[in-house]
């Protein structure tokens, strides 16, 4: 008999467009670590499956090394479905964890978790193979006792940077136990000018340079520097923040609630953002309140408002509708591969697609800009396809990480899929 949980993605996943375009809602970070590891977490006897759109889960297998859509089930093994938007506290296991007696759980009208058994999953196993598809569970709440329970669900890309100053400190505080906080002078470069406040809510990994005339202030919240962490003269970090391995800070002040990915060169003024990786904004500008995804590079002076001039709440666009985020601060949301030229403005709220490339400087007029777009901020048509792969390719290679036939293959599906979406506009 064995324990397995599975991480699924519902159909809710095109709320999270565009980062989502090209992954799970699980595999977004929130805080210090992606949603997936949060969940993962709690149960560590655990055996995991991912479970996920088809045309994401090759790819997916190979980004996470972990099993992907697999159903190889025994009678008597014992299973945990749980929904990849759950953003989980303290008492998660508690409140759900493996049983043999059979429950179905939901939050309101999403379903959240299913537990029982191998047998038992058989009644429902052309449902649970694509949780994904839109009202695919509504069988099961006509047919079936439900229990209801609460938890915290994400809906929106801005419910996770809302939420990533709270989780950096929820991570911190899980991950302390197995932190060494003593030697952290030993195995780490730190210049005898670098001033720190509240030292102990600070930690470092290994093989840091952290240089003379750094600013490490975790008086409003604990930072968390991965290994091979490098920042440079003339950069305050304000806690609660995390730095990603292979990062580097250039300059500038990285403002509380703000997450940086693996491999980032990061400048210039950040508040309450988060970067999921290998992505560059390297020069002056500012960006507050804003998701942005991998491989993306910000021009010089490339600046977001992430207050409008009223202080109403902000709209976004998603799934071609304003919502109202109930939020005064929203900034930008920005896809992989997506490029800006120098002296790009982006309003409250504005979203750009997968490998979409801005140049020509001054405001974007437009709410949502579709995946592959190409032009200036009057005039936008299709980035031809062949070009935006080339382009990934070489952005890949300066970093000696290769784009994958597999990467080609997914980059081919979202420009199809997303054709109508530049037609429209």
């Amino acid at each position: 008999m064995a324990k397995k949980l599975y991480i699924f993605e519902d159909d809710k996943f095109d709320q999270f467009f565009p980062l989502t375009y090209n992954r799970p809602v699980y595999e977004l970070i929130c805080g210090i670590h992606k949603i997936k590891d949060k969940i993962a977490s709690f149960f560590p006897d655990a055996e995991i499956i991912l479970l996920c759109r088809d045309y994401l889960a090759k790819i997916l297998q190979i980004k996470t090394k972990q099993k992907t859509n697999e159903f190889e089930i025994k009678n008597k093994d014992e299973l945990l479905f749980l929904n990849g938007r759950l953003i989980p506290k303290r008492d998660l296991s508690e409140k759900l964890n493996f049983s043999q007696e059979e429950e179905f759980f939901w939050c309101g009208e999403d379903f959240v978790s299913w537990r029982g058994t191998g047998l038992s999953f058989k009644n429902y196993e052309n449902i649970f193979k694509a949780l994904y598809v839109k009202d695919r569970t509504k069988p099961i709440k006509q047919k079936r006792e439900i229990s209801q329970i609460e938890v915290n669900l994400i809906s929106y890309l801005w419910d996770l940077v809302n939420l990533n100053k709270s989780e950096i400190e929820n991570d911190f505080e899980r991950s302390k136990p197995h932190l060494d906080f003593k030697n952290i002078f030993k195995r780490n470069e730190i210049d005898d000018q670098t001033l720190i406040y509240d030292i102990d809510k600070v930690y470092l990994g290994k093989d840091c340079r952290i240089d003379g005339q750094v600013l490490l202030d975790a008086r409003g919240g604990p930072i968390f520097i991965e290994d091979n962490v490098t920042i440079q003269p003339q950069t305050r970090v304000e806690g609660p923040c995390y730095v990603g391995e292979g990062s580097i800070l250039v300059g500038g002040k990285v403002r509380k609630g703000t997450s940086i990915g693996p491999v980032c060169r990061v400048g210039g003024e950040v508040e309450q953002s988060i970067f999921l990786g290998y992505s560059n904004k390297y020069h002056e500008g500012f960006l507050g309140h804003s998701y942005v995804g991998e491989w993306v590079n910000l021009g010089a002076l490339t600046t977001n408002s992430d207050l409008k001039n009223n202080y109403s709440s902000v709209k976004v666009m998603v799934k071609g509708e304003l919502v109202d985020s109930g939020l005064v601060k929203v900034g930008s949301f920005l896809g992989d591969h997506v490029k800006t030229g120098i002296g790009t403005l982006l309003g409250t709220g504005v979203v750009v697609g997968f490998a979409t490339n801005i140049f020509g400087g001054g405001m974007i007029k437009e709410k949502s800009i579709p995946p592959f777009c190409w032009g200036d901020t009057n005039t936008l048509e299709e980035y031809e396809l062949d070009k935006a792969t080339e382009t990934a390719q070489i952005v890949m290679e300066r970093r000696k990480m290769k784009f994958s036939q597999e990467e080609k293959v997914l980059f081919r599906k979202i420009f199809e899929m997303t054709e109508e979406k530049r037609k429209g506009k």
